[in-house]
């Protein structure tokens, strides 16, 4: 999966799906969304992925049960996601989270050697937005992440 150089992604789960719409309205060009709602049936994920198609033909838009994207959070599960060729990889939490609260962040230099060892593009999520995201960049994330940055 070629992303384009996309360096925002919107998690598009339960906690954004009554106003999806508007937060994907929102979003700058050249953003990405990834779908999770892995609590919807496949026909209500594919309507989903309809609607957010047709609300916006700018962005790119991954379903999480495609297999294309995974998100990790130890060593374990970034093997996991190398050895499944999974296209692309969400580092997650790096920053303390609102939706996680309970989980630890990923210590500074322990996300840098997840993002060498992975030896492709690791995404930075977890308590991210713009401004954390120019502080950890240098650790070789090309992307970040979130659902609480985008709130309307």
């Amino acid at each position: 999966m070629k992303r384009r150089q996309i360096r925002q992604w919107l998690i598009a789960d339960v906690r954004v799906a009554d106003r999806l719409s508007t937060v994907v309205g929102k979003l700058p060009p050249g953003s990405g969304v990834l779908v999770l709602f892995h609590d919807c049936t496949r026909r209500e994920r594919e309507k989903i992925l309809r609607q957010l198609r047709r609300t916006s033909k700018r962005l790119m838009i991954v379903d999480e049960a495609s297999g294309r994207a995974a998100r990790v959070h130890n060593l374990r599960e970034l093997r996991r996601a190398l050895l499944a060729r999974t296209a692309m990889i969400l580092l997650s939490p790096i920053y303390p989270s609102a939706s996680h609260p309970d989980w630890k962040p990923v210590p500074r230099m322990q996300a840098a050697a997840f993002a060498r060892l992975a030896g492709r593009d690791l995404i930075a999520l977890g308590g991210m937005n713009a401004k954390r995201f120019t502080r950890i960049e240098r650790l070789g994330f090309q992307a970040w992440a979130a659902i609480d940055a985008f709130r309307i």
